[in-house]
């Protein structure tokens, strides 16, 4: 079996392919993309806060038993009080810490976005659309790049309060179990 397959070309020298729709679609799929991670920040941030908000009545029941700890009557017992004091210190100052990084990673993270008035600062109304699509791809790469900066060092703090409290669950656990023997 034989196929003929007819191709009709354009002699058209000054025939260009224009890519500018294509590129502004790509750039601006990559900026919804950090918009999106920026949304799932916030979510991040209140799922932690929650995690933190059930861990505290746990903190306060640590406390409340090391409040009603008897003055220790010896060595032994002397050092657990001691060392149950100083990882409840640790603890709460962990504690702490988490807290006020995520209360200061609610702030809003300001991301740049397109600026229309530059279509008419630009003159861009009466040129061709190439010329306005290409203006945006350069604006929206720029703005995801700088905006993907700025998330990354928000999901810093989601990093910190991660170890911070990773820390105060394995330290909280402990002084449970030094608490039961003292």
């Amino acid at each position: 079996m034989e196929y003929t397959v007819k191709i009709d070309k354009v002699d058209t020298p000054n025939m260009s392919y224009d890519s500018s729709a294509e590129c502004l679609e790509i750039a601006l799929e990559e900026y919804r993309h950090v918009t999106e991670r920026a949304n799932k920040y916030d979510n991040k941030i209140y799922i932690m806060i929650t995690f933190c908000s059930v861990f505290f009545a746990f903190i306060l029941t640590l406390l409340d038993k090391l409040v009603t700890l008897s003055f220790p009557q010896t060595t032994r017992s002397g050092i657990i009080f001691v060392l149950c004091i100083v990882l409840f210190i640790i603890i709460s100052l962990c504690y702490i810490s988490s807290m006020l990084i995520l209360v200061i990673g609610l702030r809003p993270i300001k991301l740049h976005r397109f600026n229309p008035k530059l279509l008419i600062d630009y003159s861009l109304w009466n040129k061709p659309s190439s010329q306005a699509n290409m203006l945006a791809v350069k604006q929206y790469t720029e703005f995801v790049l700088s905006n993907n900066e700025a998330l990354e060092k928000a999901y810093k703090k989601i990093y910190i309060v991660t170890l911070l409290m990773s820390i105060v669950v394995s330290f909280s656990f402990l002084e449970y179990i030094l608490l039961i023997f003292a």
